[in-house]
């Protein structure tokens, strides 16, 4: 596949790439100089919620990402220290 790069550096990616990607409007891609004069493009992870809500915590937040969080609240259940709601462990299982 070919694309031309516009007079203001703009570029269009293929819509099979777009579709193959998820890539909308507002993506934001990660751009790289590769190997050999190539260049490497990279969609750029969206954080979910949780990780969001992680985010938003104070830098003291017992937990640093929201896979952190997650995997405590794992460990947790299967200790018996913790109980998930019913709604949640119908969540984990409907995945």
């Amino acid at each position: 596949m070919e694309t031309t790069v516009t007079s203001k550096g703009q570029l269009t990616l293929p819509q099979e790439i777009r579709h193959a990607l998820g890539i909308d409007a507002g993506t934001v891609l990660e751009v790289e100089l590769g190997t050999k004069g190539s260049i490497v493009l990279r969609k750029k992870p969206t954080p979910g919620f949780f990780d969001q809500f992680v985010a938003l915590q104070a830098d003291s937040a017992p937990y640093p990402t929201g896979d952190a969080a997650r995997e405590a609240l794992r460990v947790a259940e299967d200790q018996g220290s913790f109980e998930a709601t019913p709604a949640a462990k119908k969540r984990r299982t409907t995945r």
